[in-house]
């Protein structure tokens, strides 16, 4: 009578049964950095529960290289504010990934040098065999456009930051930019006088990113019946320099202000200037868009009461781990919308991420 090979049990199979990544029971089974004592014990005694042994001859083999494009301004100028947390993070989780053969391909684009999104996408799609994308989801006509050649070509993609629905990304990570709104207007009513104004840095009016915060706090004022004099400052289309002296030129004239935040993290340059040349650091309230070395500087010296921290880092290593979790097997995540964790940093808890500028270590994964 023949009997028929009892089905070995794989890593996915444990994977699916602890609910836990691929990654993390790699992690688990070698004996390597990346998961808690706890879970590295619970993963090792479902696999003993379920029969699992280590197919070394399959270990052995070398794995077809799975290579992940990333397609991010490159983390220079203005951008480094933001980009270089986002690289970091997908860096680091690629990199946690050496075991898998998982190679990544890096496509920078940078505003001076004529290459745009859309330029760095068809470059990946002529002269790249890649299996996945990770790219901002924030982008024009052009950048659309070129998407859709990698829905055509069922290539997986996941967004960072802002969403495109109709593209056909597997999911976006990004902040809860309403709640995020929410939270700021809860903090600056908590903290600024009834009858004091309030200043926005409001960012583009085109992106998402920057204007659902704006309605966020506006829509929490509303509910609340909190009657507030609210003056903001969009991005200039004639430059940055524009919307610093409009800033500045509010916070000289307009006496009643008692308060500010940036919506965006160049905005937040910029209003730190135009607090400390107008001579109202310490003196309003001032909140400043994420952690880098000039908002560093400002919530040190008290130009900034606080930083809201919108975590690129943790958005790009998430949709590492989104897109290697589906390219590996398959799994999509739960929701198409994945938010990140924000966080409100003062002074006091600055040690904790002054060393990591932009990167944070995973502290909020």
């Amino acid at each position: 009578m023949n009997r028929t090979e009892e089905k070995r049990v794989t890593i996915k199979d444990i994977a699916r049964e602890t609910q836990y990544s691929i990654a993390s029971i790699h992690c688990a089974l070698n004996g390597k950095p990346g998961v808690s004592e706890e879970a590295r014990q619970y993963i090792r005694e479902t696999a003993q529960r379920m029969g699992y042994r280590p197919n070394s001859v399959a270990v052995s083999l070398k794995r077809k290289a799975v290579k992940i494009a990333v397609a991010f301004p490159g983390p220079t100028a203005d951008n480094r504010y933001y980009y270089t947390g986002a690289w970091k993070g997908v860096r680091d989780y690629i990199g946690g990934m050496k075991d898998f053969n998982i190679q990544l391909i890096e496509a920078p684009y940078y505003e001076d040098s004529g290459n745009d999104q859309h330029d760095e996408l068809i470059d990946l799609l002529e002269n790249y065999q890649i299996d996945g994308l990770i790219t901002v989801g924030y982008m024009d006509m052009r950048g659309k456009i070129s998407l859709q050649r990698f829905t055509q070509k069922h290539i997986p993609m996941v967004l960072v930051g802002n969403d495109q629905p109709q593209s056909g990304r597997i999911c976006c990570v990004q902040p809860n930019y309403d709640v995020i709104g929410r939270v700021l207007a809860e903090l600056m009513l908590g903290r600024v006088p009834a009858d004091r104004a309030i200043l926005i840095s409001a960012g583009d009016m085109m992106i998402p990113s920057h204007y659902l915060i704006v309605e966020g706090f506006e829509n929490y004022l509303k509910e609340k019946r909190a009657e507030r004099v609210v003056y903001k400052v969009h991005d200039s289309e004639n430059g940055n320099e524009e919307s610093f002296e409009k800033l500045l030129r509010l916070l000289q004239q307009k006496e009643d202000i008692g308060g500010c935040f940036s919506a965006n993290t160049r905005g937040s340059v910029r209003l730190g200037r135009a607090i400390e040349q107008s001579g109202k650091a310490g003196s309003i309230v001032a909140v400043g868009s994420d952690l880098f070395l000039e908002n560093i500087e400002f919530l040190k010296n008290g130009v900034f009461s606080n930083l809201f921290l919108k975590n690129p880092y943790a958005q790009s290593y998430m949709a590492a781990k989104y897109l290697t979790e589906y390219l590996l097997r398959e799994q999509k995540p739960v929701s198409e919308i994945v938010y990140v964790g924000s966080e409100i940093i003062f002074q006091s808890s600055l040690p904790m991420y002054e060393g990591e500028q932009g990167g944070l270590n995973g502290l909020l994964l």
